[in-house]
């Protein structure tokens, strides 16, 4: 047997060593209702929770980041609080903040570059808490105490990061006196007990994401909205709303003036209302960007980060439970679809409806302050006119970059036929993008649905190409600059005939314009004068003329003219709506 001998200063060390850590084991034990937050990376949030029994005092103890600077980019990436790594506590039932780390009630910590300190007390009632600490680079220029620091400025070329992975170091949240703690999972528990409770929540969102969800009330009530997205001044970015699906009236919106800062970036915003809905059918919707999400926030984040989106709840006893019928959108096989357009395209289909019935336009284009560029509208076969137009101010952001433009209509037509039209620019759609696409870039078009999932087949007749050339008598369309344009046609019969026309006009002359002559006596039958014409949208000088006359049974002359500037793809102002056309076509009236 062999023994071993220690020394006495040995034994010593040894009993010290199991002393002290059986001194930090109770130590712990006795601290299990402390919160502790540590190594907060750059770009992530953590989150723990509490609970209170009875009102009370805590102590906080924190280490974050700020400084007070504005963003060289966009003020509405500032964060009013000036923190960049920072913890807040939100009232988990109300869903408001109660404490968060600012400037004004923290200190700077010496030897550091940004580093801030906070050390006191919070008086909470009882109640359960959700505690956050949020961590992200600022994108900012260089400031020292409010002014341009060049000094910070080669900090940073030269140092890199370093400076952010020094400090991140000493980031930390430590809260004692809670009465339990939760880890995030049971936080997150919580939140999908709210969300399972409420009959409609979109939450959980994802940069250029598109969601659509409907219910059916059977009796009025009262409802809260509970919202956060993305708007700055009278934009918005990530944004919801709701509409009655048997009109498509909207019926509430994330209007940006209606809204609270949510915290974080100034651009966070949160909506906290209350309606009343009627019986009926409604869709809501929730569209994002393609930047700032829950999963990817490129600026201080919002303080309830986890409904992000839009969430409703019934208010109690002001509602019947039973009465609410949540679906998901259902899907219809659409009778026109023109999408997956690309570049320069002018597209056209035709339909037939029997009687009276409503249907859902659905379209994706290309817009800006207020003028659309990739766009559609519906007109009727027989007289020409507009009866749909998709128009900047029916749009809503479609995703990706903001010239992206959605509608989503439900309109009533009479029985009668239409065509439905789209057309593109030379820049920026299907796999031709020039900026980021929409969530769905493959419906970049127009496509046309019967509003009533359950209708009847029979009601609705799509018409061949076939069709639409049986009503052109004769046609001189795309005009380009300095031509004289003329086609020769025959009337068999007295015949009625509607002229369909657009030209360059201003202050009563025409200077892009059309006329019909006898080809035996030379005579004008008719003529485009200013005076016929209207406005054809695009720049003021842009007319149209839309006109029904009767030609008696002989040899006609069409022609068009045309001035050496502002004319079909050279244009020198706004192009009118329908540039395609721009000539003068005569169309067949039906008996």
């Amino acid at each position: 047997m062999r023994y071993i001998f220690l020394m006495e200063s040995e034994i010593k060390f040894i009993f010290l060593c199991i002393f002290h850590f059986l001194l930090i084991y109770n130590l712990n034990a006795q601290n299990d209702n402390n919160i502790d937050i540590r190594s907060v990376k750059i770009g992530k949030v953590k989150m723990v929770g509490f609970s209170l029994k009875q009102s009370k005092e805590i102590q906080i103890e924190a280490t974050g980041a700020g400084e007070k600077f504005r963003s060289h980019r966009n003020s509405m990436m500032d964060d009013p609080n000036y923190m960049f790594a920072y913890a807040w506590i939100i009232d988990a039932k109300l869903r408001k903040p109660v404490w968060q780390m600012t400037l004004s009630n923290t200190k700077k910590v010496k030897e550091t570059h940004f580093n801030r300190k906070f050390k006191g007390s919070l008086f909470l009632p009882a109640g359960e808490y959700e505690v956050y600490f949020s961590a992200l680079v600022p994108d900012v220029g260089f400031i020292d105490d409010g002014f341009f620091s060049l000094g910070r400025l080669f900090d940073k070329i030269f140092r890199q990061d370093v400076w952010y992975e020094e400090d991140e170091r000493s980031w930390y949240l430590h809260i004692e006196g809670v009465d339990k703690v939760f880890t995030e999972d049971e936080i997150k528990k919580h939140h999908q007990k709210i969300k399972d409770e409420s009959f409609i929540s979109l939450t959980n969102l994802y940069n250029s994401e598109y969601r659509q969800i409907g219910f059916e009330l059977g009796k009025e009530g009262l409802f809260k909205v509970y919202a956060i997205g993305e708007a700055f001044e009278e934009n918005s970015f990530d944004y919801a709303w709701i509409i009655n699906a048997a009109t498509s009236e909207k019926v509430w919106e994330t209007l940006v003036e209606q809204s609270e800062h949510a915290g974080g970036a100034i651009k966070n915003r949160v909506w906290n209302e209350t309606i009343n809905l009627k019986p009926g059918t409604y869709w809501v919707y929730y569209i994002m960007d393609d930047s700032h999400s829950p999963h990817s926030f490129n600026s201080n984040p919002p303080y309830d980060i986890y409904f992000y989106g839009i969430t409703l709840t019934g208010v109690p006893g002001h509602y019947d439970p039973k009465s609410v019928k949540v679906f998901r959108a259902q899907k219809v096989k659409p009778f026109i679809q023109l999408t997956r357009l690309g570049n320069d395209e002018y597209v056209q289909e035709a339909f037939k409806v029997i009687s009276p019935m409503q249907i859902r336009i659905y379209a994706v284009g290309e817009g800006r302050r207020g003028e659309m560029y990739d766009y559609g509208w519906i007109s009727d076969l027989e007289s020409g006119e507009k009866v749909w137009e998709m128009t900047y101010n029916r749009t809503r952001h479609a995703g990706g970059a903001d010239k992206n433009r959605l509608v989503d209509d439900i309109i009533t037509l009479a029985a009668g036929s239409y065509i439905v039209h789209y057309i593109t620019d030379d820049s920026h759609s299907y796999q031709e993008w020039n900026n980021t696409p929409p969530y769905n870039p493959a419906r970049w078009g127009i496509t046309v649905y019967p509003a009533d999932p359950k209708y009847d087949d029979d009601e609705i007749q799509r018409l061949k190409s076939e069709d639409l050339l049986e009503q052109v008598i004769t046609q001189i369309v795309r005009a380009r600059d300095g031509r004289l344009y003329q086609e020769r046609f025959e009337v068999e019969n007295e015949t009625k005939v509607r002229v369909y026309g657009i030209g360059e006009g201003d202050w009563d002359e025409m200077y892009d314009y059309g006329w019909i002559e006898n080809v035996y006596t030379g005579k004008k039958i008719w003529e485009m004068t200013y005076e016929k014409t209207k406005w054809a949208g695009g720049a003021k000088k842009n007319r149209l003329v839309n006109e029904i006359i009767t030609l008696p049974a002989a040899k006609y002359m069409l022609v068009y003219s045309t001035d050496n500037s502002h004319s079909f793809q050279s244009w020198n102002d706004d192009p009118p709506d329908d540039p395609i056309h721009y000539g003068i076509t005569l169309f067949r009236m039906p008996e």
